[in-house]
């Protein structure tokens, strides 16, 4: 299963299925989602569920297409290629690259409101698949008392065990993707230099002139009309080191002053992994220049520990969530196989348990 799971990612070939957009409503409004069918839906029954092995939810990471981005709608029709239903919704803080509490709030209630959706869940239990950030809020989504007996599996691809160590590293180390650092110094710089507005639309463009590399980039035009001082100050806290360690020692220590404590986002915290019941399937890429390898080796060890279910795989074949080429790595596809595998066999979640 799972390596027809790989086959279809790697060649872009799709088996039978059908996709549909649909509202969910939830409890903090209408929450717009894809439906990815392993084949025509035939919703003889009133359950819809005659045609797939389970339920698999997809949280899309800080990107601005979220669900629709390409990799991602890949990645779902790939599991719908295997039998799978997947539901994967918009998450409008994540495509806006907004990083808070409000996250695991956001992705709990969509979590519960699908279980409680007869249609799409008939027996109350599903899986979810979420990359980097998105994981690690997942993994915490899935320990609230209302949703937590139906969540049958994770898989979290490149997440992190301490929030403040990757955000620190992220934040201030050259040798990192500048993608994840724009995206964080959007979120936290303010709580060094107060708000400014011009700053932080530079930060966006250049966020979005890395994503959308297809396209002219559009932050060269826009630094010429920023004010001397904001733009000295956009390209200092780019460029060097220092500047950035500074910001983040001042955001550091007044973040938790003013109630952001970036911890917060973390999955190392004993009540999570006391009150996970998911399986847990970690893959991450050897080599990630977001979030390093040992993050979710940390994680495997806590769950292990605490008598959870759980599988790790550190793979050459990834690099923070995106696919490298097989060619010459071809031994170690074995090892992804069996890790998908671990997920896919915990997330056959139709039947109640």
């Amino acid at each position: 299963m799972s390596a027809g799971f790989l086959i279809q990612m790697l060649s872009g070939k799709f088996r039978p299925h059908a996709v549909s957009e649909e509202i969910l409503r939830t409890e903090e409004g209408d929450v717009r989602v894809d439906v990815y069918e392993p084949e025509p839906p035939r919703r003889t029954s009133g359950t819809g569920a005659a045609n797939c092995r389970g339920i698999i939810l997809t949280i899309n990471g800080l990107a601005p297409l979220g669900n629709r981005d390409p990799r991602f709608q890949r990645l779902n029709k790939a599991m719908a290629g295997i039998g799978y239903r997947v539901i994967s919704p918009f998450m409008a803080d994540l495509c806006n690259y907004r990083i808070g509490l409000q996250n695991i709030r956001q992705v709990r209630t969509f979590i519960e409101a699908v279980q409680k959706n007869a249609t799409l869940c008939p027996a109350g239990h599903l899986s979810i698949f979420a990359p980097s950030f998105a994981g690690t809020i997942s993994l915490i989504a899935a320990t609230d008392p209302a949703v937590r007996d139906g969540v049958d599996a994770i898989c979290a691809l490149g997440s992190f065990a301490s929030a403040p160590n990757v955000i620190e590293r992220l934040f201030v180390d050259s040798d990192v993707d500048e993608y994840g650092r724009l995206i964080l110094l959007l979120n936290y710089l303010h709580l060094s230099i107060g708000k400014n507005p011009q700053l932080e639309k530079a930060l966006q463009l250049a966020i979005e002139d890395s994503y959308f590399h297809y396209r002219p980039p559009e932050l060269p035009s826009y630094l010429k009309r920023m004010n001397p001082e904001s733009r000295y100050l956009f390209e200092s806290i780019r460029s060097s080191q220092s500047v950035r360690r500074f910001h983040w020692n001042v955001i550091e220590n007044r973040g938790r002053t003013l109630g952001h404590n970036p911890d917060d986002l973390s999955a190392a915290h004993a009540s999570v992994i006391q009150n996970l019941k998911a399986a847990v399937a970690l893959i991450h890429g050897k080599e990630d220049k977001v979030v390093p390898a040992s993050e979710s080796r940390q994680l495997h060890r806590m769950l292990k520990e605490s008598g959870k279910e759980v599988r790790l795989t550190i793979t050459p074949l990834l690099s923070h969530g995106d696919q490298n080429s097989v060619l010459g790595s071809l031994h170690h596809v074995p090892g992804l196989i069996a890790g998908f595998g671990f997920f896919f066999r915990k997330a056959r979640n139709l039947a109640p348990a």
